[in-house]
């Protein structure tokens, strides 16, 4: 963890003159949590990432001043030039509020800040919460959220800060919210901030959720496809990406995997004759038989996504293309079969939330092909999963009995 009060706990270096610095301030830019110094030697004014989240691996400078941003090259795109864009053009937006509920009172906290403008990302940086509850059960830990994420903050947090902040403008710079967030740590002698870390290991995705994960001894179970429309479960990703600009596109594509998603589950079916099979997800583009159970939404709000989790617990498998609605499926399915895109190998399972600590368990459970996987290859791995759950689990149990570590 880091101090920012009563001390900030930062080491950096002047981008004009190297001089070390020492910070003089906080800015809570939003995703970006930054010490602000000014330098002894050349007066210049630098703008610092403190090691929290994406920070953690590739935190930038800013020269503000003079418009310089340094910092790693690989992530400047998506990451550095965004953040140095926002505080260049500041977002004046008076109606960012900051809702604060106290739960409990401290002098000692520690701040996650789960602010990010990709879903995903705001969700790993809550799931840190369930470690420092363990943890430091000494200091009250205060979770900053998106109003979209608030429902799944764990009891036994001291307070929750809300943020109407959509996730489309998540990477603006709001000097209202640094100031209300300033005025609220005032209330506090020391205060922590959160590594955040983008992949906590050590988490129960019930105490988020409050919905139970599989029951493996459960007779009924779902097979449930994880819909989405904006990467699709087809193989030839320049048509992809045609089709988030052309309707026509769009709509074939989306056909295609629908006819995709009937035909795997008509094989799945031949062998699981009183399974539910179930598309869940967001958009409800085309349509599908009877005898599938059609769950899709057309947006999600918080009664839906608790919905959809019950729907995710019930199912023996999930199977869906690589991306961040896989998250919440795999942390309650039984088991996860995920889609790999070409340029999504160097992603492999961050879109997993293993809730198995067991090594040769998880390789059983969570499963990484080929988004050009042939269909009948897919549904036969899917099948062999299912049907040789029990069998697997017994040889390894009795191989730990064994002493086999």
């Amino acid at each position: 963890m880091i101090r920012i009060k009563p001390s900030i706990e930062f080491k950096g270096n002047c981008l004009r003159c190297e001089a070390d610095l020492a910070a003089g301030r906080v800015l809570w830019q939003g995703i970006h949590v930054c010490a602000v110094s000014e330098c002894s030697n050349c007066g210049a004014e630098i703008i610092a990432d403190l090691k929290a989240g994406q920070a953690l691996f590739t935190a930038y400078r800013i020269d503000l001043a003079k418009g310089t941003l340094s910092g790693d090259e690989g992530q400047r795109r998506w990451f550095g030039t965004p953040f140095l864009s926002s505080l260049q053009h500041p977002d004046h937006d008076r109606t960012i509020s900051l809702n604060v509920e106290q739960f409990s009172r401290h002098s000692k906290v520690i701040i996650l800040n789960c602010i990010d403008f990709l879903y995903g990302h705001s969700l790993l940086k809550l799931l840190n919460a369930d470690a420092h509850l363990r943890e430091n059960p000494d200091m009250g830990l205060i979770v900053i959220v998106p109003r979209y994420l608030r429902w799944m903050v764990p009891e036994g947090v001291a307070e929750i800060w809300t943020v109407n902040m959509p996730l489309a403008k998540a990477q603006n710079f709001y000097p209202r919210l640094d100031q209300l967030i300033h005025a609220e740590c005032e209330r506090f002698d020391e205060i922590y901030l959160s590594p955040a870390h983008s992949h906590s290991a050590d988490f129960d995705i019930t105490r988020f959720t409050g919905i139970k994960r599989h029951d493996f001894s459960s007779e009924r179970f779902r097979v449930t496809f994880i819909w989405r429309e904006d990467r699709h479960w087809f193989v030839r990703r320049i048509w992809v990406r045609i089709g988030r600009r052309l309707s026509v596109v769009k709509s074939l594509l989306l056909r295609w995997q629908n006819f995709k998603v009937r035909k795997l589950f008509s094989a799945l079916r031949t062998e699981f004759p009183t399974a539910e099979f179930t598309v869940a997800g967001l958009g409800t583009t085309t349509a599908f038989p009877s005898w599938v159970d059609d769950r899709r939404v057309a947006g999600f709000d918080d009664e839906t996504e608790q919905q959809m989790c019950r729907i995710y617990g019930e199912s023996r498998v999930v199977i869906g293309v690589h991306g961040s609605n896989m998250l919440l499926p795999s942390a309650h399915a039984g088991m996860t079969i995920d889609l790999m895109p070409d340029d999504r190998w160097p992603n492999l399972a961050q879109d997993m939330l293993y809730q198995e600590t067991d090594s040769r368990m998880a390789a059983y459970r969570y499963r990484y092909l080929p988004l050009g996987c042939k269909l009948s290859t897919l549904a036969l791995i899917a099948i062999r999963q299912i049907s040789g759950w029990d069998w697997f689990r017994n040889a390894m149990a009795d191989r730990k009995k064994a002493g086999d570590r």
